[in-house]
């Protein structure tokens, strides 16, 4: 009989109580797992957009660096230097001459490059014009020529360095002392381009909405690149 009896309590399974004890561990156990792959793939979205960001800030930055260290003014043959390294400046679009390699280490030939933040786009972008030389040996070149942000002449190269970008005053303009220099509704006046002998680029790279929750991974990078050929009377 007591044989007979455990047999029927074993056939009872599990109580209420047990029940809802294992459903409450069971329950428990999920929400922590849910929980650790939640956070899991926030991190992981959260390195994915910092690196993307960080990969095109650093890709624009080094660019400009590169091209604002070798600006130049444009020596003309009449031997009156007029040709000022700086034709155009303002907080978001620079246009300047610059001395870069070409081809290789002895093909040195000066361009013109206008560096240009499309507030609305949300985009930088890098112009070209190559010169034209205007003597035999190829020692002086001409460029288009305008004291408006923009040239109507057609560009040898146009290319974006950056998209996602957060719109703000791109480039900041100092002098030979440090002073910095403002610009106006119309760019620098043509006093404050020859007096450029620095400049410094303030880059934010990311969510454009600061409320939104993926601003968290916005890249900013600010670099101040002074320019040798001008410092010392290129």
């Amino acid at each position: 009989m007591r044989a007979l009896a455990r047999l029927r309590r074993e056939d009872q399974g599990l109580s209420l109580a047990e029940l809802i004890v294992a459903m409450s561990v069971t329950v428990l156990l999920l929400a922590m797992a849910g929980a650790f792959f939640a956070s899991v793939t926030r991190a992981s979205t959260t390195t994915t957009g910092v690196d993307s960001n960080t990969r095109v800030a650093s890709t624009a930055m080094r660019e400009m660096q590169r091209m604002f260290r070798v600006a130049s003014n444009n020596p003309v043959a009449s031997g009156v230097d007029t040709q000022y390294a700086f034709q155009y400046a303002s907080a978001t679009s620079v246009r300047f001459f610059a001395y870069i390699n070409l081809n290789s280490a002895v093909d040195v030939q000066p361009v013109e490059v206008q560096f240009t933040l499309n507030a609305s786009k949300g985009t930088i972008t890098e112009t070209k014009w190559n010169g034209t030389a205007t003597d035999a040996s190829k020692s002086y070149f001409e460029f288009p020529r305008a004291t408006t942000a923009t040239l109507g002449n057609t560009p040898t190269s146009t290319l974006t360095l950056a998209s996602s970008v957060v719109p703000t005053a791109l480039f900041t303009y100092r002098d030979a002392g440090g002073n910095a220099l403002m610009p106006g509704a119309t760019g620098l006046s043509a006093a404050d381009l020859q007096s450029v002998r620095s400049v410094t680029v303030a880059l934010t790279v990311g969510e454009r909405e600061a409320a939104k929750p993926s601003a968290a991974n916005n890249v900013s990078l600010t670099s101040t690149v002074g320019m040798p050929n001008l410092q010392f009377g290129g």
